[in-house]
């Protein structure tokens, strides 16, 4: 039996204006020894940068999984979608340590925690506090359940998640803030 556990948080009220936000970049930072985080993001990254009909913003991906990142900067005119995984309730140390090389510049950033089934606890509100003090201005976050790094054949934990289900609720996702970025006037708006 499947626990659908995914969550996510987004505030936005107002139609598209003729003067509508759009990124130019679209860059995924994740770090995801299991590959469930990267497929999360790259979901939602996606969905954002996406426009029918229109050019869609350029993608880029800073993978921090097997090395730390030399320092990188992202301008306010891109949007960060950042995800790790949950250990133990927090955001995994390892990340948090590589997250340390980013820096932004009062860009926009989605933050994403990945857990195992078992509770996310603090993991998200931890991940926004530490990418805020690293220059990003947090517009929406999620949980997502992936399998857990524990799960085995005899005992599984969140089998086969990140499935179907989870990645099309992660489209949904990327669609609502690619709204929200659209209907705000400018960078002020997209916070209020």
């Amino acid at each position: 039996q499947k626990v659908r556990g995914t969550g996510f948080l987004i505030i936005f009220a107002r139609k598209s204006t003729p003067n509508a936000m759009k990124p130019e970049t679209v860059c995924t930072v994740v770090f995801s020894p299991t590959g469930t985080s990267k497929k999360i993001a790259e979901t939602v990254a996606r969905s954002i940068a996406s426009d029918a009909g229109t050019e869609a913003a350029a993608l880029k991906t800073i993978d921090l999984t097997h090395a730390a990142a030399h320092s990188a900067a992202l301008s306010a005119g891109a949007v960060a979608v950042i995800a790790a995984p949950v250990y133990g309730g927090h955001v995994a140390p390892t990340a948090a340590k590589r997250l340390e090389t980013l820096r932004g510049s009062g860009t926009p950033a989605v933050v994403i925690a990945v857990y195992g089934n078992r509770a996310y606890e603090k993991a998200l509100v931890e991940l926004d506090a530490f990418v805020t003090k690293l220059g990003f201005k947090v517009i929406a976050g999620a949980t997502f359940v992936g399998e857990h790094s524990y799960s085995s054949e005899k005992y599984p934990v969140a089998s086969g998640r990140p499935d179907a289900d989870d990645l099309e609720y992660a489209k949904l996702f990327g669609e609502k803030i690619r709204a929200k970025i659209a209907a705000a006037q400018d960078m002020e708006k997209l916070y209020g």
